[in-house]
Parts: C-alpha cells; sequence; structure tokens
C-alpha cells in the first residue's frame, strides 16, 4: 500500500486526472442512487411502514386512485386483511384566528382511524375520536407541527385555541409531530380536521375523492387483500357493468402507491444515463492506467528481473488502481452530496420547492463503496495483466525515454477509445431523443392563448354553499364583480383549465352507438364552464356557437364538444345539433351539440396520452364547490390584490387561492420536468468532456510515443502538413469506428425507450446526427491539438533524443 501511494504521488498529473474522473463519474452516479432510493425505494418515516398499503383500482377505463363513500363502506366489509383501514381526502379551507383576514391553508379530512392505521399519535393534545368525525361535532383541528412552528413558535399552550375554518370556530386539540409530516402523502399540509360525510358524498357512488391506506394485521399480506376484494370487484362489476368493467383491486406498499409510474420511469432512465457516464470514465481510466504503464515498462522488467512473480506485479497495480478509485469515491461522495443539495433546492414536492430531502443513507453508501471497488477493478484489470506480460529482455534494452508499448497495448487502447467514444454517442443520443421529447412537449401547440390570462382558486365550503342553487349565484356574482373590475376584458369561472386535469372523466355515447356495450365507451374530460370561458382562454370557436349567459338549470342541455372528438363521433358530417350521452352510475343524460371549438390541450404527461376528447358543459347544470376562476387583462399580474379584495367582498371568509398568472401556473406544473431536463444536458456534457478527454490523452500519447519518428520524418523531408495528417488519421478513424457503433446502440436505446414513454421519445435521426456531428467536432479537436504538436517537432532534437 505505501509503495502504491508512493507511485501514484510520483505521478501528481496522472493521478489528478484520475481523482477527477472517478469523482465525477462516481459522484453523479451515487447522487442519482440516493434519488431512486429516496423516490421508489425508501419507507414512509410511520413506524412499521412496511405494514402500510394504499389500495387501487383498475378497471379498462385505466386506473382509479379513489374511492367513493360507498365504495370505501363495501371494501371495509369485505376485508380482514387490516388492523386499520382509513379513509382520507385533501381539503382545501379558509383558515383564519378570530378578528383576522381568513388564509386558504391545505389540510387533510380523515377519519379517526388514521392514526391507528399510520401509527402515529399526536406529539402533543389528544388525537380526535370517532364520535367527534359526525356532523356537527366535527369542530377540533390537529396542527402540523410545521405550522405550529411557523405560526405559533411551538408554543405548546396553543392547545384549547380556537381557528376560524371555513367561518365556523374549531378548537386545536393537538399538534403532529414532525416525522408525520410525509409530503408525498400528505403534500403541504397545515392541519388534519375529521372527516364528516355530508349527504351529498354518501349517496354518491362516483363522488371519488378518498383515499384508502391501511395497516396490515401481523402476518396480513397485500396478496391476502387482494384475493379478499376478488368477490367484491366481481359483484360490483356485474351490478355495474359501465363503472367497473374489468374490475381488479390492486394493495401496494405506501411508498410504491405514492410515486405515478412516469416518475418511476424517469428515474430510472436517469440512473441509467449516469451509468453510461461511469462506463466512460472507467474506459477513459483505462486508457490512462495504459499509458502510464507504457511508461513505467522498463520499471516492471527490472522488477521482474529481481525476482517479482506475475501475480505480485498484478497485485501492485491493482492496489493502485483500488487506491485511486476508493479516493475517487470519497471525492465523489463529497460531489453527490453538492449535486443532492442542489436537487433538493430544485425539486418541487405539493407547491413549493426545497422541502424534498435526499439523505445518503446506509444503502446508498454501501453501493457507492461497491461502485468505486467496482470501478477500480474494472478500470485496472487490463492494465494490469499487461504490465505483468513485459517483454524483460526487450524492455531492459530499450532506452527509457524511447520504450514503446506492444501491438497488444495499442489494440486494446483502440478498442477502449472506440468504447468511449460508443458510449458518449449513446449517451448523448439517448440524453438528446429525451431532451427533444421534452422540448416537444413543452413547446407544444396547446391550443389556447396563455397570454394576458391570470388564474385563481375558489374551494366553497360545503356547509355553506350546500345546495347547487346558492353555489350558481356565488359563481354569477364573482364572474360579474371580476368582469367589472377594471382593466379586465373578460372573466370566467370553471372546474379545469387547460394543462391541468382534474379527473373528471365520463363515459360518452351518441344515437349511433346506442346498441354498443357499455364497457366499451370511450371516455372524454368533461370540463364545467361558464359563458365566456372560451373567450377568456383563448380557445377559438370553429362552428355554432358558445353557452349564452343566462342559462338556467332547468333549461335543456347543451353541450360544446372539441374538434377532435367531433370528427371521432361524425366523421362525415357536422356535428351541430346532434346528441352526446353523458354516462354516469348507470344513467345516460343526453344534451344537444351547440358548438365545436379547437383542442385545448390538457394534462401534460409524458407516459400516457392525455384526453383529447373534451366535452364543455355550463356550470349551472353541475355545479361543483371547487372553482377555478380565469380573467384576462393586458397586465394580468397587476389584478391579483383587485381580484382578491373583489372575491371578499363577496364572501370575507373565502379567500382567492393560486393566484398567478397562467404561465406562472403552466411553469409550475412543469417545473420538475425542467430540472429533469437540466440533469439530462449535464449528464450529456459530462459524456462529451470525458471522451474527449480520453481521445486527446490517447493521441497526446501516440505523439509523445512517436515523437522520434516524426522527426526523422521530418528531416527526410515530410511536410507538417504529412505529419498532422498522419495523426489525424489515426484518431479520426477510431473516432469513426466508434461513431457507427454509437449510432446504432443510441437508435436501439431510443427505441427501448419509446417501447414505454412513446409520447416522449421518438427515435429520431435528426438527433442522432446533430449529436453524431457534435461529437465528431470535438473528437477532431481532441486529435488536432496534439496532432498540431508534432508537426512542430525538431527533428535535430527528436533525432539526438533517440
Amino acid at each position: 500500500m505505501k509503495f502504491a501511494f508512493r507511485s501514484l504521488l510520483k505521478s501528481p498529473g496522472f493521478t489528478l486526472i484520475a481523482l477527477v474522473t472517478l469523482a465525477l463519474g462516481i459522484g453523479v452516479n451515487t447522487s442519482m442512487f440516493s434519488l431512486i432510493d429516496a423516490l421508489l425505494f425508501s419507507n414512509a418515516p410511520f413506524p412499521a411502514a412496511e405494514r402500510i398499503v394504499m389500495l387501487q383500482r383498475t378497471t379498462r377505463a385505466g386506473d382509479e386512485n379513489d374511492f367513493s363513500y360507498l365504495e370505501q363502506r363495501e371494501v371495509r366489509e369485505k376485508t380482514t386483511a387490516f388492523s386499520a383501514l382509513s379513509s382520507f381526502t385533501r381539503d382545501f379551507s379558509a383558515v383564519a384566528e378570530p378578528g383576522q383576514p381568513a388564509e386558504r391553508l391545505n389540510g387533510i379530512l380523515a377519519d379517526a382511524e388514521m392514526f391507528a392505521a399510520f401509527g402515529v399519535q399526536p406529539q402533543i393534545g389528544r388525537a380526535f375520536s370517532a364520535e367527534e368525525t359526525q356532523p356537527g361535532k366535527d369542530q377540533v383541528v390537529l396542527l402540523a407541527h410545521g405550522f405550529w412552528q411557523e405560526r405559533y413558535g411551538g408554543d405548546p399552550s396553543v392547545i384549547g385555541r380556537v381557528l376560524r375554518i371555513d367561518g365556523d370556530p374549531h378548537t386545536i386539540i393537538g399538534v403532529m409531530p414532525a416525522s408525520f409530516e410525509y409530503r408525498f402523502l400528505w403534500g403541504d399540509c397545515a392541519f388534519w380536521r375529521p372527516l364528516a360525510y355530508t349527504s351529498e358524498q354518501i349517496k354518491g357512488r362516483n363522488y371519488r375523492v378518498f383515499s384508502l391506506a391501511g395497516r396490515l394485521k401481523p402476518g396480513g399480506t397485500p396478496e391476502q387483500t387482494v384475493a379478499e376484494l376478488g368477490p367484491l370487484a366481481a359483484t360490483q362489476e356485474r351490478d355495474y357493468p359501465q363503472d367497473y368493467a374489468g374490475l381488479r383491486y390492486r394493495a401496494l406498499p405506501l411508498h410504491e402507491a405514492l410515486m405515478d409510474d412516469e416518475s418511476r420511469k424517469i428515474s430510472w432512465m436517469l440512473l441509467s444515463l449516469s451509468g453510461f457516464v461511469l462506463l466512460i470514465a472507467c474506459a477513459n481510466l483505462a486508457n490512462l492506467q495504459l499509458a502510464r504503464a507504457t511508461v513505467s515498462m522498463r520499471e516492471f522488467a527490472i522488477r521482474a528481473a529481481l525476482g517479482a512473480s506475475r501475480s505480485r506485479l498484478i497485485a501492485q497495480q491493482l492496489t493502485e488502481c483500488l487506491l485511486l478509485s476508493v479516493t475517487g469515491g470519497g471525492l465523489g461522495l463529497l460531489l453527490a452530496l453538492w449535486i443532492n443539495s442542489l436537487l433538493e433546492a430544485s425539486i418541487r414536492i405539493g407547491e413549493k420547492v426545497g422541502t424534498f430531502k435526499l439523505p445518503i443513507d446506509g444503502g446508498v453508501l454501501l453501493l457507492t463503496i461497491a461502485a468505486s471497488v467496482l470501478t477500480g477493478i474494472v478500470f485496472g484489470i487490463v492494465p494490469a495483466w499487461l504490465a505483468s506480460r513485459t517483454d524483460v529482455v526487450g524492455a531492459l534494452k530499450s532506452s527509457s525515454r524511447g520504450s514503446t508499448s506492444g501491438r497488444s497495448q495499442h489494440r486494446i487502447r483502440h478498442l477502449l477509445v472506440i468504447a468511449e467514444v460508443t458510449l458518449a454517442l449513446i449517451l448523448l443520443g439517448g440524453a438528446g431523443m429525451m431532451q427533444r421529447g421534452f422540448d416537444r412537449i413543452l413547446t407544444r401547440e396547446t391550443g389556447w392563448d396563455t397570454s394576458r390570462v391570470l388564474t385563481g382558486v375558489l374551494p366553497m365550503p360545503e356547509k355553506r354553499y350546500e345546495t347547487p342553487e346558492k353555489r350558481v349565484e356565488f359563481y354569477r356574482t364573482i364572474e360579474q364583480r371580476l368582469t367589472a373590475l377594471p382593466g379586465v376584458e373578460s372573466a370566467a369561472l370553471t372546474t379545469a383549465l387547460p394543462l391541468w386535469h382534474y379527473g373528471n372523466t365520463r363515459q360518452i355515447t351518441h344515437d349511433g352507438l346506442a346498441s354498443a356495450d357499455p364497457t366499451t365507451l370511450p371516455r372524454a374530460s368533461l370540463v364545467m364552464v361558464t359563458a365566456r370561458y372560451f373567450e377568456t382562454l383563448g380557445i377559438k370557436l370553429v362552428e355554432g356557437r358558445v353557452f349564452a349567459a343566462d342559462v338556467k338549470a332547468g333549461d335543456p342541455e347543451q353541450v360544446v364538444v372539441n374538434e377532435t372528438l367531433a370528427r371521432q363521433f361524425w366523421p362525415d358530417r357536422s356535428a351541430l345539433g346532434q346528441r352526446v350521452g353523458l354516462v354516469d352510475g348507470g344513467q345516460t343524460k343526453w344534451a344537444e351539440v351547440i358548438g365545436i371549438v379547437r383542442t385545448a390541450e390538457s394534462a401534460a404527461s409524458f407516459t400516457n396520452p392525455p384526453s383529447v376528447l373534451h366535452v364543455y358543459r355550463s356550470v349551472v347544470h353541475e355545479p361543483w364547490t371547487w372553482i377555478r376562476f380565469a380573467v384576462r387583462s393586458e397586465n394580468p399580474g397587476a389584478l391579483i390584490e383587485s381580484v382578491r379584495r373583489a372575491v371578499a367582498e363577496v364572501d370575507l371568509d373565502l379567500p382567492a387561492d393560486q393566484l398567478m398568472t397562467v404561465g406562472q401556473f403552466v411553469d409550475r406544473q412543469q417545473h420538475n420536468l425542467v430540472v429533469v431536463a437540466q440533469l439530462l444536458g449535464g449528464f450529456a456534457l459530462l459524456g462529451l468532456a470525458l471522451a474527449s478527454v480520453g481521445l486527446y490523452g490517447v493521441i497526446s500519447n501516440i505523439v509523445a510515443q512517436r515523437t522520434g519518428e516524426f522527426g526523422i520524418r521530418l528531416a527526410l523531408g515530410a511536410k507538417p502538413a504529412d505529419v498532422l495528417k498522419l495523426v489525424l488519421n489515426q484518431g479520426l478513424v477510431l473516432t469513426a469506428i466508434g461513431l457507427v457503433l454509437g449510432a446504432a446502440g443510441a437508435y436501439g436505446l431510443g427505441r427501448f425507450l419509446a417501447s414505454f414513454m412513446p409520447r416522449m421519445i421518438e427515435p429520431d435521426p435528426l438527433t442522432l446526427t446533430a449529436t453524431a456531428f457534435l461529437l465528431f467536432l470535438v473528437a477532431a479537436l481532441a486529435c488536432w491539438l496534439p496532432a498540431r504538436r508534432a508537426t512542430k517537432v525538431d527533428p535535430l532534437e527528436a533525432l539526438r533524443a533517440e
């Protein structure tokens, strides 16, 4: 070990480059290990979290993660696998202390089994009881630890104080511990309240807003739960074929259930591409080690002549490599910590940036150590083996300055250069195709105007707006107030904006599908809107008209559809005057098509295409308590305070939330995708840099070894341009071979990635050509610099050195 340490210190240039290369390769991969671990494998911070599962369902229409009251009640009756099964849903409430203005905060409505299901009790105070989940007895609240610290400075005397939530007084009865604030599950939660089911929730089978999470009994398994729910699935499918066709229940571990398929696939692809960086680093280091071994051939020969065995020489070389790799791994760990700090400050969880944590735990540390040791073996074994095969007599006869490597070493170094270029192009091509997919989706034509629009949310308390008439009256009053604001061109209310999908889809039919199997009917996004929705969002009317401003609940049902639906249902005639059937709970509501609008893109997704069939319905016919508004103006950002005041004048306890321009709204929706795109760009640049440095090192070494030959050529009359061409040809031939192999590999990688992310990745010849050309230019520069140095060799000095 001491000899290896001294040997590395004698070659400071080689040692420094090797350590930097190792730190980059191992650091990037350690960071990706920790990202994968945090997203896909780390258990939630609850006691015995491995026993907590979430229930989900899949039908022919797709996956469904939420349940209605009736559905969750049926599940409770049919399964015995849980010691506790909790139902909960999001709560967007207006919260205020007495005498203070209200603000919109995110909370959770949960039943009393939440505490047993997650194995957590309040840090101070008490939990709410089952009795307190009854209507009229539910005016108690538990605070989140972060909210308690931020708002009350961690004051324990907060217990017993009163908060006004949606206008009703609620007594603070406890504070949950910090470990309970699991953002993947609760989001930006400030409080938990008892879930008291409303009459509307109890009677609606399709009112699906509740999540189900349970703690398995000792010895219970997810498979047992699914088996117990099999007969229930069959019964529901038989009784309600339109809603439950192909129904199957799933019981997933909590951390797995909370990670969507899109994020999971992107995470694995990032890890795969970072692996290419490490492979390029290994090839680079093997080349450096071979070059160093070439210079040290005479030293190896002397040691062999003095009795050193072949195994001793191999062991010494591998010791040096392992010392380098472990040291480089330590530096890579520091680099990974820095990269993780950047990711933690960049990734958005819920509505906040900077709350995501990427710890490097014991498992990630072990992977880093294993990667470091394996890297040392991979890049050291071939040079060590070749060094042990030194021709003692030949090496001792050659001068120390004129020693050259054998043909086998030349072949291996050439193969390593080809491998570097091949891997670099696969990395560049894969990252380029992913980046192009990001750009294609992020900059696609959406079919609506995102400029000059301010948007916000108005979740209405069901207790104060319990009837459809009260909700419609509120809609009209708010729309009038917003329209009357100075500088406002138009205003509208809606349940969903394009690029944001609330999950409200319905099966749809028309007269031509009346006899079709109800389980095979297509699904469309159903969006409730007011009359000026299309004008405000710039969705162009193609044919017909939009809703009148004075639509009443008793008027005949009318709908507006998008172009895509109109072409699919009535390809050979106009959709105007045709009937569309909205299927809900086994009942079909028929409506006349009065207008056709341009298709507006919704729900940006890389793995699953968004719903492109849109049906717009007047809010009068289906008034929700959750509504979003949009206001068009020349300067939408300047309207924020005016909008707040206008809403407060209508209802002081209903503050406008999420006020932002549509541009800001879109940026927030796509924030994490931009972070991923930046990571891809970093991987590509790192791979390009490592490959070019490796090629430069090989050609420089060739020039150094052939200095005498070049001097003789120049002395015999060769022109500098001939020497330049000779050196360039050698490097560019290796590059060309690597580019051909890399292009094939990158195209194959693109086909593979496109098989499970078809919306994002397409094998793209243009991208492959561009990345190959870029790599060729960089490689040409890496070859030209040492080749140019070869043309400046002084023949006399070169011959004197020989």
